[in-house]
């Protein structure tokens, strides 16, 4: 709710632009407001940008597929970028949704949730953004390469969401959440880096080590170190502010001679509430609600104990926009830096400790109906990427199957850079004669890369 209150705040500018586009563009409503079912089975309604004309024929359906007649000019480019899903922070800021969770679906497809899987999904609060929402980033597109886009919804990508909801649910922890946020900006405004890569780059066992050894001792407890970040924090949120209210050609001359001085009796004032709440003896590593709390109460008391200070002075230089949103800035700004700590602790603690196991990045060999569901059921789950698919079908080559590119026949994995960034070969193609598959299998054999197969129906039936 404290980041949605301040990504309105800061995006209020560009909703009103988007929002006079859309008028210009189209008549009708700024807002689409649709039916979704929330947490514990209570239904909502959400907030996005209006991307489709107003009028549209009864019965139409509840799915939009990549190139329908529908969709506005204005309304393509915000479907591009994801921008018509801004306006969720209302909702958000409402309580009915959160940053990272499920995706809400709309009632006519919670009824086609499995009975065992319903409860679990709907047990936390839907969100913005998640696992599912990265991997069908282009699920317009998949929707529209198919001859029946509700029933491909329904029987391939609806269970594959759901196995992505069922994950989350079932690993909640603050850093995945993060991961789903940086993987969300990293998918929307660099859609080309397809790769995954490690935490920073790094991948060395040592690196990790060193951390895990360094890191407790030079976690942020000892006071001194904890005042000297989060004075540094405040002074720095006190000029963001400014330049958030006057820009950068009047942050200077905007600014009175004596709001230095001011500055750094704020962060005093900011480092005795921050104190008195007791925040500098929380470990960042440890960093959770309680923390975010007393944080949120010492920054509004200190930001209105400075703005009475200033007022009473008739220090009318300083901006009253300035004293209004510094404590939020604040919040925000010491609430992440603490918040970093823990995810960069708790990968550490995983990759030192090996709880989240090797990645497996796997090429799929066959893109047929059982490469299809194969892909939705292992696709970023359990430590698995499916990076490509190869078959020797011509029609299948460009196109994208649950988001994973055909880019290419199968000979193409004895070729040095497509094999290289994998670690598993993987070949879905039950329905070919033994033989055939016994050479597949030995191609893939030959890439120095471990091999599985899909078995076929015969191979599942049992013996005698």
């Amino acid at each position: 709710m404290l980041a949605s209150a301040a990504g309105l705040l800061c995006l209020a500018p560009l909703f009103a632009v988007i929002a006079l586009a859309i008028r210009l563009d189209s008549p009708g409503p700024v807002f689409f407001r649709q039916v979704r079912v929330g947490l514990r089975g209570r239904e909502f309604r959400i907030f996005k940008f209006r991307t489709m004309s107003a009028v549209q024929p009864k019965g139409s359906a509840e799915l939009t597929v990549a190139g329908d007649a529908h969709i506005t000019r204005v309304g393509a480019v915000l479907r591009r970028y994801k921008i018509d899903e801004l306006p969720q922070l209302i909702d958000v800021l409402r309580g009915t949704m959160s940053l990272v969770g499920p995706r809400p679906e709309v009632p006519r497809y919670v009824a086609q949730y499995p009975a065992e899987w319903r409860e679990r999904v709907l047990s936390v609060r839907p969100g913005i953004t998640d696992y599912a929402s990265v991997h069908y980033r282009d699920e317009n597109t998949l929707l529209a390469q198919a001859a029946d886009p509700e029933r491909e919804y329904i029987e391939v990508i609806l269970p594959s969401k759901l196995r992505y909801a069922l994950h989350y649910v079932d690993n909640l922890t603050l850093a995945d959440d993060l991961k789903v946020l940086g993987l969300t900006l990293r998918t929307v405004f660099v859609p080309a880096a397809s790769k995954p890569r490690r935490l920073f780059g790094m991948n060395n066992s040592k690196l990790w080590a060193w951390l895990d050894r360094t890191m407790p001792v030079m976690r942020p407890h000892r006071r001194a170190r904890v005042a000297l970040v989060d004075g540094a924090l405040v002074l720095l949120c006190w000029h963001i502010t400014y330049l958030f209210r006057l820009g950068f050609e009047r942050y200077a001359p905007g600014r009175p001679w004596y709001d230095d001085y001011v500055s750094f009796g704020v962060v005093a004032v900011y480092l005795a509430c921050l104190g008195l709440a007791g925040v500098p003896r929380g470990l960042w590593r440890h960093f959770g609600f309680d923390d975010l709390r007393r944080i949120t109460l010492a920054s509004l008391s200190a930001g209105l104990i400075s703005a009475v200070v200033v007022l009473m002075a008739q220090l009318v230089g300083v901006a009253r926009a300035v004293l209004v949103l510094h404590p939020l800035f604040c919040i925000v700004a010491l609430s992440i830096v603490r918040m970093a700590s823990r995810m960069l602790w708790e990968y550490v603690r995983l990759r030192v400790n090996g709880q989240s196991g090797e990645a497996k990045r796997a090429i799929v060999l066959g893109a047929g109906e059982a490469a299809r569901r194969l892909i939705a059921g292992i696709h970023l789950r359990d430590g698995w990427t499916v990076v490509a698919m190869l078959d020797d079908d011509p029609a299948k080559r460009g196109t994208r199957i649950s988001g994973v590119p055909v880019i290419g026949p199968l000979a193409d994995l004895a070729l040095p850079h497509i094999a290289q960034e994998a670690t598993h070969v993987i070949v879905a193609m039950p329905g070919v004669a033994a033989e055939q598959r016994a050479q597949i299998v030995a191609l893939a054999r030959q890439v120095g890369l471990q091999v599985l197969t899909v078995p076929s129906q015969h191979e599942l039936q049992p013996e005698g």
